[in-house]
């Protein structure tokens, strides 16, 4: 279906606290709902039907306000790795084992990258065919992040 995560409809996924990996209490966690437009629906042997938000490959964006649960999430996808016990709350949240996370990162160094799919016009004439600063933004350095996940495969 070429697909590289699915969360599903009711999942709870903010945690019981920041240093912890139980699951929020049911009656004060939000259950997760699938926006319409990436709802899909799975038949499974011995559960019967799922619904659920399914990614598909490519480059997603999770945006929204503060407090709308952008993180909690992300977080929740980067541990779809790994199977979850019964009762975890993300027991149908999966993401392909070959997925990345890409985030900013102010200040780190980049070296010889082609940004310029996602950045060209830089002041002074920069080249972003072969960008390189000791200090990125970080916009250059969410770009050279991905164009390096992109190299690695």
């Amino acid at each position: 279906a070429g697909l590289v995560a699915f969360v599903c409809d009711g999942a709870i996924l903010p945690r019981e606290s920041g240093n912890s990996d139980l699951p929020m209490n049911v009656q004060q966690a939000v259950q997760f709902a699938s926006p319409l437009s990436a709802r899909m629906a799975f038949t499974l042997p011995n559960l019967g039907s799922i619904t659920g938000m399914a990614i598909k490959k490519g480059i997603t964006l999770i945006v929204g306000g503060g407090f709308h649960g952008k993180t909690t999430l992300l977080n929740a996808l980067e541990v779809g790795v790994y199977n979850h016990i019964p009762g975890d709350g993300r027991e149908f949240v999966v993401m392909d084992p070959n997925a990345v996370k890409i985030r900013a990162e102010d200040g780190r160094s980049i070296e010889n990258v082609d940004i310029s799919p996602f950045i060209c016009n830089l002041p002074f004439g920069k080249d972003t065919v072969c960008f390189s600063t000791p200090d990125a933004s970080g916009s250059t350095s969410q770009a050279a992040n991905i164009m390096e996940a992109l190299e690695v495969g």
